[in-house]
């Protein structure tokens, strides 16, 4: 058991029969158009005085090859709550009572979280949270402050192993960090985007 193990960590990520995914291979692509979604966001900051700006939009990261990969995606779960009906629960006699759904979980709470590494321009500061205040001042009345995400993941051929896409978009929450001198692994941006749908690829 032990050459079956070794021999599958040497063949890993060479040989076509493995077929496992790269762990970090996460390629996010946002679909929008350039200028419409720039100026929206923009016009919205300018419109409070608020000095942040949209700089680098994520089309940027795709040029030259190049792609704005993540680590880590966090699909959301999906609920829907019932509750029973009928006759009151004190004369039923022992019969079970009949139920039916009540509601669906709001999409709002529904939210997929992406962890994108940090490179040397900070998209998070430049694009995801002016974007994400400019929702604050002009709500999601403003359609043009929505996009589509499209996340594919990739085995370790190229090809595409699985991927989703999130329908209308937009950013809810940018998490903080902590920058030190104490050696660490590759930075990551968090951000969590609610949506109005998503399907499988």
């Amino acid at each position: 058991m032990a050459h079956e193990a070794l021999d599958f960590l040497q063949a890993y990520s060479k040989d076509n029969k493995y077929f496992l995914s790269h762990p970090f291979l996460w390629k996010v692509s946002f679909n929008y158009n350039f200028i419409t979604l720039r100026r929206a966001i923009n016009r919205a900051l300018r419109k409070s005085g608020e000095s942040w700006r949209a700089i680098t939009l994520p089309d940027f990261f795709e040029r030259n090859g190049n792609l704005l990969a993540a680590r880590e995606i966090t699909i959301p779960q999906e609920t829907t709550m019932f509750d029973d009906y009928g006759i009151d629960p004190s004369s039923r006699g022992g019969f079970l009572p009949a139920f039916g759904a009540n509601s669906r979980e709001s999409f709002l709470r529904r939210g997929i979280t992406i962890n994108f590494f940090e490179t040397d321009i900070d998209i998070e500061h430049t694009f995801f949270r002016p974007w994400m205040i400019s929702i604050g001042i002009d709500g999601l009345i403003n359609h043009d402050l929505k996009c589509d995400i499209v996340l594919k993941q990739y085995d370790n051929r190229g090809v595409r192993r699985k991927g989703y896409v999130f329908e209308r978009a937009f950013p809810t929450n940018t998490e903080g960090a902590t920058y030190n001198y104490n050696p660490s692994d590759f930075k990551e941006k968090t951000v969590t985007f609610a949506f109005k749908n998503y399907r499988p690829l």
